[in-house]
């Protein structure tokens, strides 16, 4: 509930009016409504002092208020929906990025994407949206009970007992319906997950022949996804099902009983009307606590599920308020840091280690003076890629990194273009045309493009691709070689400018003959870069002013060029 709470306040400008609206839909408008009617059944029989058509207009107003109230909740209910579905969305997509470093994404693509598009609107439509509608239906319960207690005291017992009862039999199978419906959510999660990996290992499937195992594969996923959506489904209609009719139950007891008080005397057809209506109000009260008590209890697993993909923030971070410009002008995108020139960069007693599997690096130290090429190499596994991410604060660590004498708090904030640039063991492209994914945005300088694919020696491949720069090159980089990709990545990282270059295996997909030229068209433009290089090239190893070899996390040895 603390969550709900949150996401109220953060949308109070919404959520006030939406329930101001509520309360008139749910309340003011089912009392008037009842009132109404008790009047027109006292005129009809010479007991009231309104004439029928008086009040026949009055009802006409009535219903037509109720079509304008419910047009206005819901534009009201639009904005709020939207501005909470925003809020969680960015929330996970800016944890997932504060933690990519550390922990990459902690579930398949396809996974990932079920959870954006499913868990805000499981949270508004659930829990938000019967919140808002709860308040307006409890306060009519309140005052009709007060009106029907002064009336008939036993009908109105008989009235709201169903209300208890439902409010009660709710609470004890919540949690039978949160499991079942946070089961059909992961079978969702599942076939999303399974239909992502399908597609990306299309050409291993077809390679395999293996598509009649994947087809039916895909059936049993399909299977158990309709299953358990069939269960959760049936299990909350049954539900719902069972408040609905235990009021129905109470009203037939209230006719009963209303009919031996006419007989009496002791009621008007006026007073039975008048309970009749506000009965057909409350069969909606027990359903609607229910409701609220079953989906609080889903939004908790929600909850989990958004923060699965966000593991180094608490829990609370999936709906801390944050900006999200649903009106106003985006604002603008903060200019890259200044340029300084890096004279000398120094790692101190560089310690991290992964909690998982407690490998790692520790205590690691190493200078970089200008213009120098140093290499980073030892056995797979010996922490030469988590060293890179702990020094670029992509990796929680101690130890410290100085920038020209200077310590850096936040080496992840400082160490950007254009100080420095990283091109990571397996470099991303886009769906979008080679150029656009070199440029990043950026704006283009024909002759600067040209300089930096020539310099990651991308210039006969780019004359050879159909379309030279304006190549589309597919999911991934698909429709290019990996040693393409690598030099594309490289050429991006040139493009930067970049003071610092950190290159991590970029030489692991080229041929011999490639990696040296690449290497010497490095050295040809070092004049004002420095280099911080891991690789087991022997094309790289001889041209490094330094080496340092990692053992199990250590530094091994250290020295000039080999």
């Amino acid at each position: 509930m603390s969550y709900v709470r949150t996401l109220i306040r953060f949308t109070a400008g919404y959520f006030v009016p939406c329930t101001a609206f509520a309360i008139v839909l749910f309340c003011v408008l089912p009392l008037a409504l009842g009132f109404a009617t008790q009047a027109f059944f006292d005129a009809l029989t010479g007991d009231g002092a309104l004439g029928v058509w008086t009040v026949v207009a009055v009802l006409v107003a009535l219903q037509l208020s109720e079509v304008v109230t419910a047009l206005a909740i819901s534009r009201a209910w639009s904005g709020f929906s939207y501005k909470t579905h925003a809020l969680l969305q960015r929330n996970m997509f800016a944890g997932i990025l504060r933690g990519f470093g550390a922990h990459g994404l902690s579930v398949p693509p396809g996974d990932a994407i079920s959870r954006f598009s499913s868990d805000p609107p499981a949270i508004t439509m659930g829990s938000m949206d019967g919140v808002c509608d709860l308040i307006g239906r409890a306060a009519f319960g309140v005052v009709a009970a007060v009106v029907m207690w002064r009336i008939d005291p036993l009908l109105t017992a008989a009235a709201f007992a169903p209300v208890v009862a439902a409010t009660l039999v709710s609470d004890a199978l919540g949690s039978r319906s949160s499991r079942y419906g946070a089961a059909a959510l992961d079978s969702t999660t599942s076939l999303s997950r399974f239909l992502g990996e399908v597609v990306n290992a299309q050409l291993a499937v077809r390679i395999a022949g293996a598509r009649e195992r994947v087809v039916g594969r895909l059936a049993d996923i399909g299977e158990t996804r309709r299953r358990l959506s069939l269960r959760d489904r049936v299990f909350a209609e049954t539900l719902n099902s069972t408040n609905y009719h235990l009021v129905h139950i109470s009203t037939g007891a209230v006719l009963l009983i209303g009919a031996a008080r006419i007989r009496s005397g002791a009621f008007t057809v006026g007073d039975i009307a008048l309970f009749v209506v506000f009965l057909g109000q409350l069969t909606f009260l027990p359903a609607e606590i229910g409701r609220v008590i079953t989906e609080l209890k889903r939004t908790q697993v929600s909850i989990e599920r958004m923060h699965a993909l966000m593991p180094g923030d608490p829990p609370r971070a999936v709906v801390a308020p944050a900006p999200v410009y649903l009106h106003r002008e985006l604002p603008p995108i903060e200019p890259p840091p200044p340029r300084e020139a890096l004279e000398r960069l120094e790692i101190a007693g560089l310690t991290c280690r992964h909690p998982a599997s407690g490998r790692g690096i520790e205590d690691v130290s190493l200078t970089l003076e200008r213009g120098s090429f140093t290499v980073v190499t030892g056995r797979i596994g010996s922490g030469k890629t988590t060293l890179l991410h702990a020094l670029l604060g992509l990796l929680p660590a101690t130890g410290e990194v100085r920038w020209n004498g200077r310590v850096l708090d936040r080496p992840d904030t400082f160490l950007v273009p254009p100080r420095c640039a990283f091109t990571p063991q397996v470099p991303r492209l886009f769906s979008e045309a080679l150029r656009d994914n070199l440029l990043l945005g950026r704006p283009e300088h024909p002759d600067a493009v040209a300089e930096a694919v020539r310099a990651a020696v991308l210039d006969d491949d780019v004359a050879g691709l159909e379309r030279g720069l304006q190549t589309l090159v597919g999911p991934r980089g698909v429709k290019l070689s990996g040693g393409q990709v690598q030099r594309a990545a490289a050429a991006r990282m040139f493009l930067g400018q970049a003071e610092l270059l950190v290159f991590d295996d970029l030489s692991s997909a080229l041929d011999t003959a490639t990696e040296a030229q690449l290497w010497a068209r490095l050295f040809g433009r070092r004049d004002a870069v420095t280099c911080l290089v891991v690789s087991h090239s022997r094309a790289a190893l001889a041209r490094a002013d330094q080496v340092l070899t990692l053992n199990g996390g250590r530094r091994g040895e250290r020295g000039g060029a080999v």
